[in-house]
């Protein structure tokens, strides 16, 4: 009996162990980032694409696609095995929550079978983690570059991550 307790110790745990991101993924994800976000604050509009592994296990990305103001359409790329999309929120707007990722977001990474990564104009990073429908801050505000005019206050308090369910509420008020 005592056996079995440690392995179903170890069969809850998994999902939360597989869902941490390696050290490789994260600096790959800021580093791509860093480069898009004044780009994206310049056009006023997201940029998304896929993160993936190559033949050699190399991450690699696909070129960033030009969205609109707050959307972003992708084709699934061929030359990669797909780990997660990515995209930016585009330019500060007070009229929209674009410091938190949004139900479609999620949503959207869910369907397609990945995980997602997403840069706000604060410059907060956020990981969607598609199977548990959670989004967390990897880093938050001013981790990337920030827009000009952001105002930090515009978000109120903004949690280390939600829930699908969290998030739904949050936006709704």
């Amino acid at each position: 009996m005592r056996r079995i307790v440690p392995w179903a110790l170890i069969a809850l745990l998994w999902p939360a162990w597989a869902a941490a991101q390696s050290r490789e993924e994260v600096d790959f994800v800021k580093k791509l980032f860093a480069e898009l976000q004044p780009r994206s604050f310049d056009k006023r509009r997201e940029y998304c694409g896929f993160i993936g592994r190559d033949a050699a296990g190399d991450l690699i990305a696909t070129e960033p696609q030009a969205g609109n103001h707050d959307s972003c359409g992708l084709d699934w790329p061929r030359e990669m095995d797909v780990i997660a999309s990515y995209h930016t929120h585009g330019a500060f707007d007070f009229l929209y929550h674009n410091e938190l990722p949004s139900d479609m977001d999620l949503l959207s990474d869910q369907a397609l079978g990945v995980n997602g990564w997403i840069a706000t104009p604060g410059g907060r990073i956020w990981y969607v983690d598609s199977a548990r429908m959670v989004a967390k801050q990897v880093c938050g505000v001013g981790c990337l570059p920030v827009a000009p005019n952001f105002y930090k206050a515009q978000a109120g308090d903004v949690a280390r991550s939600y829930t699908f369910d969290d998030l739904v509420e949050r936006l709704s008020r």
